[in-house]
């Protein structure tokens, strides 16, 4: 907690407008794994809450986190204060009806009657696309969904496979994308920004970046500050970090309101020998994404 005006927590939070949106957003999102199922619920209650006291006005789920737990929590934390947050969630579903089955199970779990943003979640491959691309799909159903006016913004979002958001994006009319934008992502060599990222540009899209803390890997690290630093000078407008205590939500709120320079050329190599070595292997309850990069 804060306990002097020289805390960096009590510095006002960065944002940036997200495109399309009109939303000014944090420049950290919270988002929904970690305090999904980890901790108890009374604590991340407690932590969201925390979340939304320093500043952070954006928060991150999905219908399959914590087999809905993540959207029941978040639900209960921005009892009273919805009005002042921008929420996203995700479906796996590739069906127009499994699509809007996910869709009623959001609404009710955040008790939002409007939802703010929904990503057609974990594109993968040729044919995961064709069923996104095709009759009574999934954007069949959100596009409904926004013209009801149950939703606000379309997404995609994807782990790998960066030649299948690219097409989507091209193909569809999307507001947003979400995609891996760590030192992670640079030591395995598999960026988005070479031409998923300036697509969606083109197209004055939302970018907001997750995996920056490896999915948790950076527990290992010798400290979480250069890759927040990393991430936070790339094209992207918001970061979506995933967190299971107020410490490590405080920890890396201070470091984002410092606003610390860009990395020096200098310091990547070693950086991105650590971050090969922390995700040679994985902890249960992490998600290996990097392994489609090996």
């Amino acid at each position: 907690m804060a306990t002097s005006s020289s805390d960096p927590l009590l510095l006002p939070m960065p944002c940036r407008e997200l495109p399309r949106t009109g939303w000014r957003a944090s420049r950290l999102t919270v988002g929904g794994v970690k305090w999904d199922s980890h901790i108890p619920e009374a604590e991340a209650v407690a932590l969201l809450r925390r979340a939304m006291d320093l500043g952070v006005n954006t928060f991150d789920t999905a219908r399959g986190y914590g087999k809905g737990e993540s959207e029941r929590r978040l639900g209960l934390a921005i009892r009273g204060r919805r009005q002042d947050l921008f929420l996203s969630t995700k479906t796996t579903e590739r069906s127009r009806d499994g699509a809007l089955r996910d869709l009623d199970a959001s609404v009710e779990a955040l008790g939002a009657d409007v939802i703010d943003l929904i990503y057609v979640h974990a594109l993968d491959d040729e044919e995961d696309l064709r069923k996104v691309l095709g009759r009574d799909s999934v954007l069949d159903a959100l596009r409904e969904a926004r013209e009801a006016g149950r939703i606000r913004f379309l997404g995609v979002s994807g782990h790998w496979f960066k030649d299948s958001m690219e097409t989507l994006i091209r193909e569809a009319d999307l507001d947003a994308i979400l995609l891996p934008v760590g030192l992670f992502n640079r030591a395995y060599g598999y960026s988005y920004f070479d031409a998923v990222v300036p697509a969606a540009r083109e197209r004055g899209m939302a970018v907001l970046g997750m995996k920056v803390f490896g999915a948790g890997r950076v527990k290992h690290a010798a400290s979480i500050e250069p890759y927040l630093r990393y991430s936070l000078h790339q094209d992207v407008d918001s970061l979506v970090i995933g967190c299971d205590s107020i410490a490590q939500l405080e920890a890396s709120v201070r470091a984002v309101k410092c606003e610390p320079p860009p990395l020096r050329d200098a310091e990547l190599p070693g950086l991105e020998a650590e971050a090969l070595a922390i995700t040679r292997s994985w902890d249960k309850g992490e998600f290996d994404w990097v392994r489609h990069y090996r």
